[in-house]
This record gives C-alpha cells, sequence and structure tokens, in this order.
C-alpha cells in the first residue's frame, strides 16, 4: 500500500485543456455519477469543454484537480475545494470517474486536497455532504479522522424521484493534525 492507504500511487495535480475527453467520460459514466450529490441528465461534450475551462483557471473560489495514477494516460477523476477564502470552511468535492482496479485512490486523493486546503489556502477546517446511501464515502472521511456533524434527512430527490438523507462530515485542522501529524497538514 502506498501513502495514504491507496494500492497505487496517487497524484493529484492542476487541471489542463487536454482533460476535456476524461471528464466528459466521468460524467457519462452512470455508476460513477450515481453518488454524487446532483445528478445531470446529460453532459455533453461542450458542457465538458466549458467545466475543464473553468477548473484551469484559478479565478474564484473553487480549486479542482484531477486525479492521476500510473497506467492511465488521462486523468481518473477529480477532487475540488468549493467556497474557498471565505470565513465558512471549503467544502470537499471527490469523483473517481473511472472504473480502475485500484483501491484507495479517491481516498488518498481526498487526503492530498485536504493537505492543499490546510496548507494552501489557509482553511480552518473542511466539510462535506455525502449521500447517507454512499456508505464508502463515509467510511473514507471517518478513515480520515472527520467527524459525523449531523445528518439532514429527505434532502436530496433522485431523478427517480427517491429522497436521500445526506450527512454533513467535517475535519478542523487540529483533527487533521491529531490524525495525520504536523507534516501532512
Amino acid at each position: 500500500m502506498h501513502e495514504g492507504g491507496s494500492s497505487v500511487p496517487v497524484v493529484t495535480r492542476f487541471f489542463e485543456s487536454a482533460d476535456v475527453a476524461a471528464v466528459h467520460r466521468w460524467f457519462n459514466n452512470q455508476r460513477a455519477v450515481a453518488s454524487l450529490m446532483e445528478q445531470r441528465a446529460e453532459f455533453t461534450l461542450e458542457q465538458a469543454e466549458g467545466w475543464v475551462e473553468r477548473a484551469v483557471g484559478s479565478d474564484g473560489e473553487d480549486r479542482k484537480f484531477a486525479i492521476t495514477i500510473e497506467g492511465h494516460d488521462q486523468p481518473v477523476g477529480f477532487t475540488a475545494l468549493y467556497g474557498l477564502f471565505r470565513q465558512t470552511a471549503p467544502e470537499l468535492g471527490v469523483m473517481v470517474g473511472d472504473d480502475i482496479a485500484a483501491r484507495g485512490v479517491g481516498r488518498e486523493a481526498e487526503r492530498q486536497t485536504v493537505v492543499r486546503a490546510f496548507n494552501d489556502y489557509g482553511a480552518h477546517k473542511v466539510y462535506g455532504r455525502i449521500p447517507t446511501d454512499n456508505e464508502a464515502a463515509q467510511r473514507a472521511v471517518a478513515w480520515m479522522g472527520w467527524k459525523h456533524e449531523g445528518t439532514m434527512r429527505e434532502h436530496l430527490r433522485r431523478p427517480e424521484g427517491d429522497l436521500v438523507g445526506c450527512e454533513i462530515w467535517g475535519v478542523t485542522r487540529s483533527d487533521w493534525v491529531a490524525r495525520w501529524g504536523d507534516g501532512a497538514a
């Protein structure tokens, strides 16, 4: 196992314009989007181009990072920090959009992104919203030292009409240092 518990080395990097095909592929992978907070009816190549164009830019309060692993020419997913530079904590987002035969890739990418939030962007806390039926994501953040902070019942309406709850999880800088030490935060 590599750092963070991934079965392969994971690198998160800023997006590049060449990443459009990967983004288009991820958001059209029904298995990958099934666990997202919001789901789109379609995701066109033009929408992928706009998404990547915004991700490449460093303006605004959001930052997105491509997840790369050995053996794949294109990124396999992304992480994001939404709402940086506010008085409130930024929100972590993640999606592994490709079906890969590696374990822990999303978890390690999330860990690297939280380190960026604290070290590069001065965040005091990071939080995430996780659908109640996404047990893998709940286990990943708990492993990283996050705390369950509450549940919003029937918060998400899925395209087929089902109502799903949403859990709120968070990690403060001091929680992070207690779990990972000074070098990882």
